[in-house]
């Protein structure tokens, strides 16, 4: 609720300069009628770009402690080749998803507000972005098949492209970043993708998925 205050308020100001305008025109002062007619207009315009972005806002969760943001089971298909069924934080049934490679990647978008934009109720946000396989050898990587997935849609104007091209927002943004964890793909694992403060971060849930940690491989340098 709180991202739609700014941009009710500015949309009320231009509403009312903008009928004021009107009025002004009627007693045919066109002049200044037609000064505050325009100003009015770019009012409600900036309005509307700030609901817009609101929009865009809200597809972005409160961040203010650990929290779950999915889980995802793996099934094994063939040589590189999984099927995965995630569950996104608030859905109650999975999405199937084909996977190629040997591990799978989240990545998350996170928005960290400046402490005195936290005082007035702006904590940290964060979106789960997309998802992806990834190979741990790095010349499967180069010529392997490639699989990725957007996990939400990113509607109205980008908050986060609009801080990154117009700056900081008069500084009520501390920090903007991309944050990703990736976990081996094993056959019957299953693991909870969780964000901290610290970025995201991935936990086994059953025997499979922590046997498959314990006998995770590096890839050798120079590969």
């Amino acid at each position: 609720m709180i991202w739609w205050i700014v941009p009710a308020a500015v949309g009320f100001f231009g509403l009312v300069v903008t009928l004021a305008g009107f009025a002004r025109m009627g007693k045919r002062k066109a002049m200044s009628g037609g000064v505050r007619f325009i100003g009015g207009i770019l009012v409600l315009s900036a309005a509307a770009l700030l609901t817009m972005v609101g929009i865009n806002l809200q597809t972005y969760s409160r961040l203010n402690q650990e929290r779950h943001v999915a889980d995802i089971e793996l099934q094994r298909v063939d040589d590189q080749h999984f099927r995965a069924e995630v569950t996104l934080d608030g859905e109650t049934t999975p999405t199937d998803y084909v996977i190629r490679g040997d591990e799978v990647l989240f990545e998350a978008r996170i928005i960290k507000w400046t402490p005195w934009a936290n005082v007035i109720g702006y904590d940290a946000i964060y979106k789960l972005d997309r998802m992806s396989g990834r190979y741990t050898s790095i010349q499967d990587e180069r010529t392997g098949e490639r699989t990725l997935y957007a996990l939400q849609n990113d509607p109205g104007v980008s908050a986060f492209n609009l801080i990154n091209e117009h700056g900081k927002w008069q500084n009520t943004v501390d920090a903007y970043y991309g944050s990703g964890t990736y976990v081996p793909m094993i056959d019957g694992a299953r693991y909870e993708i969780r964000i901290t403060q610290s970025g995201l971060i991935a936990r086994a849930l059953n025997e499979s998925a922590e046997d498959g940690l314990r006998r995770w491989a590096s890839p050798t340098r120079g590969e």
